[in-house]
């Protein structure tokens, strides 16, 4: 491989998303100084990044990025924010206020069940016995690896709907579970795998404490300043190795590494040419890689007028545009937001949304903001700030979870975090359930993927 006049590093980090700062971090502090962050993107954050700065939040204040929820047990991401000076606020229950239901044709009425706002919601609904034997057969999965488990072969053969209705007569119950986990997984339980379904619900319910809210946002942003040197707009096309190294390139040049961590989705992995080639097996897993896109929008307000009308800012809409809110409004009521979801799985599916409209971003605005005034009053309709996620096949950034379809997980599972050669896989999907698809997952990844370089390069 040619390296003369070329930049050499220890490792390379493809990705300046959670995941691959975390192993930038890692790296550091474990002595390896020699690293090159690159992020296609022209700023590091990738779905953890997932909005802009949302201007107007307040007069004062013109950044307040929006927040996601975390777990108390998810340990890894709330030590490293804490580390970093980034606080976490608790979530506040809402069940004084009224939530409500958004029919097709515009009717609204309040809702018989709050949506989950951030706790799974088999914590909501863990009295019914259908949702009991599924936490019973949770106890008998690997987490790291589900698809190693007893029976895993027949449970990622059917899907969480098949499974469902085969256990329960209820219709009440199994209509409220599917809706929930389609809020929850961002498709809907007939195209989701039941061993996916397990494996995310994990062997123990969360406890009844609400979640906490942490700014994705300002925790990138003071990681990114502590690991330094985060090199934007940086898309690597290519990635060739061979027994002395690995060679990075793109439109910017070249750099070679002795070890690199692709810190991408498997979908966005499939950006990149790899020589030689990658398994086929790898290559058909990154294929078929399935994404559930979601919109998120943060619509920002004066103030959470909602709650004077007894409303807690959650809402169902079963026109799909949003599919659903919630209030993510500042302890302090400073200002007022909601967050809308639209799902992108098309409007033939309950909650779906009309893609013509979602790839029309001012006319989804349009049909959004109509929805939000039926169901809160003409106030919705006249926000300060309107912020929506990219969508589409161009957008590193654009999928929350990746719930796998029948088959999937038994066929690729074991690739997830096998290395290819010198190259070794972080992102949250890679991580180990049920933290696998979301921020805990990312950096325990992270964290994972540069303890496995440290161990390649002391045995070199």
């Amino acid at each position: 491989m040619e390296r003369a006049m070329m930049e050499h590093v220890a490792v390379a980090i493809v990705g300046a998303g959670l995941s691959g700062l975390a192993a930038a971090r890692y790296l550091r502090s474990e002595g390896v100084d020699s690293l090159a962050v690159l992020e296609g993107s022209p700023e590091p954050g990738g779905r953890a990044g997932l909005l802009p700065p949302t201007p107007g939040a307040r007069p004062d204040d013109d950044a307040a990025p929006g927040r996601m929820f975390v777990r108390h047990s998810d340990r890894a991401v709330l030590d490293l924010a804490e580390e970093l000076g980034v606080g976490a606020e608790e979530a506040e229950p809402a069940q004084a206020l009224d939530a409500l239901r958004v029919d097709e044709s515009g009717e609204t009425a309040v809702s018989t069940e709050n949506i989950p706002l951030g706790t799974s919601w088999w914590t909501r609904l863990r009295n019914e016995w259908v949702l009991g034997r599924l936490a019973r057969l949770t106890g008998d999965l690997d987490p790291a690896e589900p698809w190693r488990s007893a029976g895993a072969e027949e449970l990622d053969a059917q899907t969480a709907h098949t499974w469902l209705r085969t256990h329960s007569s209820d219709d009440d119950v199994l209509e409220l579970v599917e809706e929930q986990l389609t809020f929850e997984a961002g498709l809907p339980a007939d195209r989701i795998s039941m061993l996916w379904l397990l494996a995310h619900v994990g062997p123990v319910l969360d406890d009844d404490r609400e979640p906490l809210r942490l700014s994705p946002v300002e925790l990138l942003e003071r990681l990114a300043d502590a690991v330094g040197g985060v090199r934007t707009g940086h898309h690597v096309a290519r990635i060739e190795q061979d027994a002395e190294g690995a060679r990075l390139s793109g439109s910017w040049g070249s750099l070679s590494a002795d070890r690199v961590i692709l810190a991408l989705s498997p979908a966005d992995a499939q950006r990149v040419d790899f020589a030689p080639g990658l398994p086929s097996s790898r290559v058909r897993m990154q294929r078929q890689w399935p994404q559930a896109e979601i919109v998120r929008t943060d619509i920002t307000y004066w103030r959470p007028f909602w709650r004077n009308r007894g409303l807690s800012g959650e809402a169902v809409f079963d026109g799909g545009i949003p599919a659903w809110t919630f209030d993510d409004s500042p302890a302090d009521a400073s200002f007022g937001r909601l967050v809308a979801h639209t799902y992108t799985f098309g409007d033939a599916d309950p909650l779906g949304a009309d893609q013509s409209v979602i790839d029309a971003p001012e006319r989804h605005r349009s049909v959004l903001l109509a929805s939000l005034e039926q169901a809160f009053g003409p106030l919705a309709a006249d926000p300060l700030a309107f912020v929506r996620s990219s969508a589409g096949p161009d957008s590193y950034n654009r999928a929350y979870q990746s719930p796998t379809p029948p088959g999937f997980l038994t066929e690729f599972g074991p690739l997830l975090r096998r290395p290819a050669g010198r190259i070794h896989w972080a992102a949250t999907e890679t991580a180990a359930f049920p933290a696998n698809g979301t921020l805990e997952g990312a950096v325990t990844s992270g964290v994972r993927a540069a303890a496995e370089v440290l161990k390649a390069r002391a045995a070199s």
